[in-house]
């Protein structure tokens, strides 16, 4: 399945003078537990390992932070940092079909640090881990396949 890459506003700088705009691998998500739901955005970051949104979401999911299922880790700043984790339900949104064709359960983190980006970041476990991800930044897109079952042949005994 083919989703466009999302382009958002950015202010150029020193760096980067003439730049207006941004292209990313973003989805828009519901994200449910029980009966509450709630939508997002969601960044496709290889360098994120785990699946991890603002702490926000978790509060309208009903979701209490913190919980026993805390894991410390750090980003760039590599100041560290916590997410509460939690089992939930992930539905993406397709703009062309008007349709949430891709779902699966998501074990999820939940981190008052990310409220200031405003979305969620997909990452190796639980994303990258159940599905192959093929990017074209050139024409700003990126394609989402669900992996096939791998055949696992019996050992040989010699």
């Amino acid at each position: 399945m083919r989703f466009p890459y999302t382009i958002f506003p950015a202010k150029p700088d020193a760096a980067f003078a003439a730049r207006t705009s941004i292209q990313r691998p973003v989805l828009t998500l519901l994200l449910s537990k029980g009966s509450k739901t709630v939508g997002t955005l969601a960044l496709v970051d290889s360098g994120a390992d785990s699946c991890i949104f603002p702490a926000s979401l978790a509060a309208q999911l009903g979701i209490p932070i913190p919980n026993s299922n805390a894991s410390v880790f750090s980003g760039t700043s590599d100041a560290p940092q916590i997410a509460y984790y939690e089992n939930i339900n992930v539905a993406v949104w397709d703009h062309k079909k008007k349709d949430f064709p891709i779902k699966f359960d998501l074990y999820a983190g939940f981190c008052s640090t990310l409220e200031h980006v405003g979305l969620g970041l997909l990452g190796q476990a639980g994303f990258f881990s159940r599905f192959l991800l093929h990017f074209d930044h050139a024409n700003q897109f990126f394609d989402i396949e669900t992996k096939s079952p791998v055949a696992v042949s019996a050992p040989v005994v010699v």
